[in-house]
């Protein structure tokens, strides 16, 4: 085991990533936040779940408006 998955707990997680952020600008987060989702949903072979995306930014985000402002970044551009 590395040190650090010895240092964190599975269901410490969501609640360690939104600490994480405390220090950036809600812009800033926002955009961290955006990242995370979109690097899951590009990286995945198979759908992904609202709950293993509430993991990467934590179960307080709005996960629905995340996706939103992804696809508004999206329209227009070829992928």
């Amino acid at each position: 085991m590395s040190e650090a998955s010895a240092r964190r707990k599975p269901s410490d997680q969501p609640a360690l990533l939104d600490k994480e952020l405390e220090h950036l600008p809600p812009e800033l987060r926002w955009r961290e936040w955006m990242g995370r989702i979109e690097a899951v949903i590009f990286a995945a072979s198979e759908p992904v779940t609202r709950s293993v995306l509430a993991r990467v930014v934590g179960r307080n985000c709005n996960i629905d408006l995340l996706i939103d402002d992804i696809r508004a970044e999206f329209i227009g551009r070829p992928l």
